[in-house]
Order: C-alpha cells, then sequence, then structure tokens
C-alpha cells in the first residue's frame, strides 16, 4: 500500500512525497523519515502509521502542536486520517492521498496538485475505499479505487498551472487560487507572477476565485490592487468570488480595489455586468 504526503503550502506546493512503511516519522531527529529544522517543529514530533489497513496520525507529545484539518490535536493523541485530510506540522503543511496506479513522475505530480483542489469533496477513508472495491468482486481492486478517485478529479473544470486552477468560458477567465494562506511575500510574488502570466491577454473579465483561501496578509490585498492596476491597461476587468467576508475589509483599504465587485461564485459573476 501506497500513501502520499502531498505538500500543501510554501514553494513546493504540489509535491507528493510517497509512504511505503507502517510507520513514518516527522521531526528534527536523525531517526525521523521526513526531517525539517524549525522551532516550531519537535525532535521526535509526529508519525502517521497503518494498521489494520487504517490509517493514523500519533503525536508525539514533543511540545510543539499537530493538527488536522485545523483542530490541534491533544498531546500524544492518535486520531485516524483519511483522504483528503489537511496535517500541519510547525509550518509545514500537508495533505494525505493515496493510489495504487502506478504514474510518471508528471502525471504523479499533476495528479497530486489536483488532490489540492478537493476542498469540496466529501472525505473518502482510504482504506475503507479499497475494501469497497474487494467486496464488490472486482479483479483490480486498488486501482479501481484509485482510478475512480481520479476520476473524480479529472470531472472538475479547468487546468491546474503551478497555483492556480484556471478555466476559460468566453472572455472571462476564473483562476481559483490553490493555496490557503497568502501571507509570506516569496509566495505571493510566485502568485503576482503566475496571474499576469495567466492575464496577459487583452479584453477579458478575471475573476479571482478564493475559495481555498482561509488566511490574507494586508500584502495580499496590496498585490491584488497592483494586478488590478497592471490590468486596466490591457482593457481587462477584474472582480472576486467565493471570498470570506473577513478578508473583504482588507481590500477597501486600496482605491483600486475598494470598488472591484465580489461575487458568490462563478455562475453569478458570469451573468452579471461589470
Amino acid at each position: 500500500m501506497k500513501f502520499f504526503l502531498i505538500v500543501a503550502k510554501g514553494v513546493k506546493s504540489g509535491m507528493p512525497i510517497p509512504i511505503e512503511i507502517d510507520l513514518f516519522q516527522i521531526g528534527r531527529g536523525k531517526t525521523c523519515q521526513l526531517r525539517a529544522t524549525h522551532p516550531k517543529i519537535g525532535e521526535q514530533h509526529c508519525a502517521i502509521l497503518t494498521r489494520e489497513k487504517k490509517v493514523f496520525l500519533r503525536d508525539y507529545d514533543s511540545g510543539e502542536a499537530t493538527s488536522i484539518n485545523g483542530d490541534i490535536m491533544p498531546s500524544g493523541a492518535e486520531y485516524p486520517l483519511h483522504a483528503g485530510d489537511l496535517i500541519e506540522v510547525g509550518p509545514l503543511k500537508f495533505m494525505i492521498q493515496f493510489r495504487e496506479k502506478p504514474l510518471s513522475q508528471r502525471d504523479l505530480e499533476e495528479w497530486a496538485l489536483k488532490c489540492l483542489d478537493l476542498d469540496g469533496e466529501r472525505k473518502i477513508n482510504a482504506m475503507d475505499t479499497l475494501d469497497r472495491m474487494e467486496d464488490s468482486g472486482s479483479q483490480d481492486s486498488a486501482s479501481g479505487a484509485a482510478g475512480a478517485i481520479l476520476g473524480r478529479l479529472s470531472a472538475q473544470k479547468g487546468v491546474v498551472k503551478g497555483r492556480l486552477r484556471i478555466s476559460r468560458e468566453g472572455n472571462m477567465v476564473v483562476c481559483r487560487i490553490n493555496d490557503v494562506h497568502l501571507v509570506e511575500d516569496a509566495e505571493l510574488a510566485l502568485i503576482k507572477k503566475e496571474l499576469q502570466e495567466t492575464l496577459s491577454r487583452p479584453n477579458q473579465r478575471a475573476v479571482l476565485d478564493l475559495k481555498n483561501v482561509r488566511r490574507m496578509s494586508s500584502t495580499a490585498a496590496e498585490m491584488f490592487a497592483e494586478l488590478s492596476q497592471w490590468l486596466r491597461p490591457l482593457g481587462s476587468k477584474m472582480a472576486f468570488c467565493r471570498m470570506r467576508s473577513d478578508m473583504q475589509g482588507m481590500l477597501k483599504a486600496f482605491p483600486s480595489t475598494k470598488n472591484l465587485p465580489i461575487f458568490h461564485d462563478k455562475n453569478e459573476a458570469e451573468s452579471a455586468k461589470w
């Protein structure tokens, strides 16, 4: 059985890390399979383990927090994991996923990026999925289960490009930002660069979909203001959709963004006149 930790934050976002052992430890210590030096990461911080065809995350009571889907685990606790769960260890953030069917490195990386776009999907226990396939008498249960999950991902509209999922409908371009936190300057610079490359055509309606974004800094708001000004000479307009209400106030601080439309979803943006 092969599992993957998919990097969900930082410059390596979307990189899949394979897990093929029953005990995979994360921490600063030399015995850990994933080692990272950071004051918020313990010597032996936590471990992902498999037992009786189930997957668990165990906190090692290192004094530093381990969280699942934003909830901090009690010290020394062990929780079951499901496909799509987000794990945070200090500044590191990962999504857990699995697949059995081999892929080339390029296809594997594209699959991993698509997995990061599963925010609204129902979470599925990896082992339970395989059990159901086996119970149904499938001759290729593992590959079938992984293929079914990949099929649902592929059905979603848009193409993953770096930190963005891009879809086009007429002269409207929807750019969903995959990052959860828009805070770090280096990451914001990369997002801005990718947005400018995507929106370089003239006379477009650009909709920035912030469904995945949970936290945004004032620097991010300033980046959006600069992007709006950059689009004007191209004859393009910019709007937002699915933005959390607590982040909308930041846009009001910048003259170039305070009057930009904010829509409930992309369908509303497509039908509206702006």
